[in-house]
C-alpha cells in the first residue's frame, strides 16, 4: 500500500471511528436510562446497571456500523473535493490509491460487522440473559417472606409457607396475571431454585397449574415436577428466541447434525451474514458518487449525511420486506446498491473506456 493509500485510509477510518464511538456511547446512555429500574425497583447497584447497558449495546451498535463508515467516506471525499485534493489525485494518475484505501477500509468494516452479528451480539445476549436470571433470583430471594403474599413484579404475586435450611421452599403459590389473555396459577408442595440448561429455574414438585384463558373457561394440570424459569415470574411477558443467543458456529453445527437448515435457523444465518455485503455495498455506492472531482464552484450542496441515511433506510426497508418472502431477501438491498454503484462507475469511466478503445482500434488499423 502506498503512502497516499495509507493517508486516505487513515482519514476514512478516523472520521468513521469518531462517529461510531460517539453513536455507541449515546446508545449506551439510552440503554442505561431504559434499564434504570434495575436500581429503582430491583435493588441492584451501579455496576449492574453499567454492565447490563453495555451488554444490550451490540445489537444496536451493529446497525450503525455501515452508516458510520459510509458517512466517514462521504465526509472525507467531500472535504477533499473542496480542498481540490481529489483533482490533484486524478490529474496525477493516482486514482488507484483511492480505491485501494476504500477496498481495505470497506473489507475491514465488513469483517467487523460480521464479527458483531455472528459472535459478539449472540454472546452479549446470552450473558445478559444469564445475568438477568441471577438478578431475578436475588430479587425473588429478597422478596419472599414466609406466610405473606408478595408482589415480586407487576401482576405476579407469590406466597411461600416456609423455607428450610437446605433451600427447599414449602407450600409454594404464585399467581401470574400479566398476560391479559390468560391467567396462570402455580401451586406446589415443595419448590427449589436450581440451575438448568436454560438458566435459573424454580423446580416445583407435586403441584398443579391452573389456567384461565378467558372468563368462563378453566383448565388444570397436575404434575410431579415442573421447572419454571425465574425470569418468567419477575420480568414482563415477552417472547424470546433462543437462537439469537447462540453463535453462528453452533447454529451451523446444529443444522449439519439435523441434516437441514429449516425454519428460523436458515433465516437467522442469512440475516447475520447479510451484514458484510451491506457494508461493502453502501461504501461502494457512496464512493462511486463522491470519488470523482467536479468543477462546480458552489459551496452549497446536498449534505452527504442525509444521503447516507436515506440510502440506509431504503436498503433496510427493501431487505426487510423481501426477507418476509425468502431468507435470501436480506441480500436484496445490498445487491441493489451494488448494481447502482456499478452503473455509476460505468458512467464515470465510460469516456475513458471509449477513448482507450478507439486508441486501441486505431493502433490495430495502423
Amino acid at each position: 500500500m502506498s503512502h497516499l493509500s495509507r493517508y486516505l485510509l487513515i482519514r476514512f477510518a478516523g472520521g468513521a471511528l469518531a462517529l461510531y464511538l460517539v453513536a455507541t456511547f449515546l446508545v449506551w446512555l439510552t440503554q442505561m436510562l431504559r434499564l434504570f429500574d434495575l436500581i429503582t425497583e430491583k435493588g441492584q447497584n451501579l455496576f449492574t446497571l453499567f454492565g447490563q447497558s453495555f451488554l444490550t449495546t451490540p445489537p444496536l451498535s451493529r446497525q450503525i456500523v455501515y452508516i458510520c463508515m459510509a458517512i466517514g467516506i462521504a465526509r472525507t471525499l467531500s472535504a477533499m473535493q473542496e480542498s481540490h485534493e481529489l483533482h490533484t489525485i486524478h490529474s496525477s494518475g493516482r486514482v488507484k490509491a483511492i480505491w485501494s484505501a476504500l477496498a481495505v477500509f470497506s473489507l475491514s468494516g465488513a469483517v467487523f460487522a460480521l464479527f458483531i452479528s455472528n459472535w459478539a451480539e449472540p454472546a452479549a445476549r446470552k450473558t445478559a440473559n444469564i445475568w438477568t436470571a441471577q438478578i431475578a433470583v436475588d430479587l425473588l430471594s429478597q422478596s419472599l417472606t414466609p406466610g405473606r403474599f408478595t408482589e415480586v413484579s407487576n401482576g405476579v404475586v407469590i406466597r411461600i409457607g416456609g423455607r428450610n435450611s437446605n433451600g427447599i421452599i414449602e407450600q409454594f403459590f404464585a399467581d401470574d396475571q400479566r398476560d391479559p389473555n390468560i391467567r396462570r396459577t402455580y401451586m406446589a408442595e415443595r419448590a427449589e431454585i436450581v440451575i438448568g440448561p436454560n438458566g435459573y429455574q424454580i423446580s416445583l414438585r407435586n403441584g398443579r397449574l391452573q389456567a384461565t384463558p378467558s372468563p368462563g373457561k378453566f383448565s388444570e394440570i397436575e404434575f410431579a415436577r415442573y421447572d419454571l424459569a425465574i425470569e418468567n415470574l419477575t420480568d414482563p411477558v415477552r417472547t424470546s428466541n433462543p437462537i439469537i443467543q447462540r453463535s453462528t458456529l453452533d447454529l451451523i453445527n446444529q443444522g449439519l447434525k439435523a441434516g437441514s437448515f429449516s425454519g428460523g435457523l436458515s433465516d437467522q444465518l442469512h440475516w447475520r451474514f447479510s451484514e458484510g455485503p451491506r457494508v461493502l455495498a453502501l461504501c461502494l455506492l457512496i464512493a462511486s458518487l463522491g470519488a470523482f472531482p467536479h468543477g462546480r464552484r458552489a459551496k452549497r450542496h446536498f449534505p452527504p449525511e442525509l444521503l447516507v441515511f436515506g440510502l440506509a433506510f431504503s436498503e433496510r426497508s427493501a431487505s426487510g420486506i423481501a426477507a418476509q418472502i425468502s431468507p435470501y431477501g436480506y441480500y436484496v438491498g445490498p445487491i441493489v446498491m451494488m448494481l447502482l454503484a456499478g452503473l455509476v462507475l460505468f458512467w464515470r469511466f465510460k469516456p475513458n473506456m471509449w477513448s482507450r478503445y478507439m486508441d486501441w482500434k486505431t493502433g490495430r488499423a495502423v
